[in-house]
């Protein structure tokens, strides 16, 4: 039987959006915190300092770290290609960014969670389980976030 491009397309789709699990996070941010991903809703943004959409993107950034409430954790993940940890660390302090931050020199988050590109927005149930994954900041995310913000 003879399978047609469209429905072997159709199929690597549906495949592709099928829901993906991943193994909990348990790292150090920049500041020497523990931060974990497991029994929290957790949004991961991947980023790097050369990339002027992350750039655009970190008022947005900063403003779900602060609404969030204790709903859910915010961990910003700088993928560590063509970066310093001085050179991040720099950037952050410049722009007086608080919100926990990760410098993933080795590229094992990045790879962990399968991200090809910057930015990337991540959004993980408390199992693992992937909720929500965009190139940009969208308004679905946006309000997928308010759902688990604290204090509601």
């Amino acid at each position: 039987m003879k399978r047609s491009p469209l429905l072997l397309l159709i199929t690597l789709l549906s495949c592709s959006l099928m829901a993906k699990e991943y193994a909990p996070l348990s790292t150090q941010t920049l500041d020497s915190q523990p931060v974990k991903s497991q029994g929290k809703v957790t949004y991961l943004k991947f980023w790097a300092t050369w990339c002027s959409y992350c750039i655009e993107e970190m008022p947005l950034l900063v403003r779900s770290y602060e609404q969030a409430n204790g709903g859910y954790q915010v961990i910003a993940v700088n993928i560590g290609f063509n970066q310093s940890e001085r050179g991040v660390r720099a950037f952050l302090n410049k722009h007086q960014y608080q919100f926990p931050t990760v410098f993933d020199a080795s590229g094992e988050i990045t790879q962990q969670f399968k991200v090809l590109g910057t930015p990337q927005h991540i959004l993980i149930d408390e199992h693992g389980q992937e909720i929500y994954r965009s190139a940009l900041f969208t308004d679905e995310l946006k309000t997928l976030l308010e759902t688990y913000q604290g204090g509601n």
